[in-house]
């Protein structure tokens, strides 16, 4: 996901002027499953935000690789 909708309970918390924000980085477990964003709305970032909080709006596929796979 490149973009992502936040909840409206979590725009009013965080009192952000939008909702839609540009995903800065996640987390990634061994299995492929995102934990957590990190989102960037306008002048403020966002760290931490859960998946089921977030619908996507932009997404494009990429991948990792794995630590194994990496070259130094």
């Amino acid at each position: 996901m490149k973009e992502g909708k936040l909840s409206s309970a979590l725009v009013k918390r965080f009192q952000l002027k939008e909702s839609i924000g540009k995903v800065l980085w996640h987390s990634l477990d061994e299995n492929g499953h995102i934990g957590e964003y990190d989102m960037q709305f306008g002048d403020m970032i966002v760290k931490g935000l859960l998946p089921e909080n977030i619908e996507p709006v932009v997404v494009e596929a990429h991948e990792h690789a794995k630590r194994d796979d990496r070259e130094d």
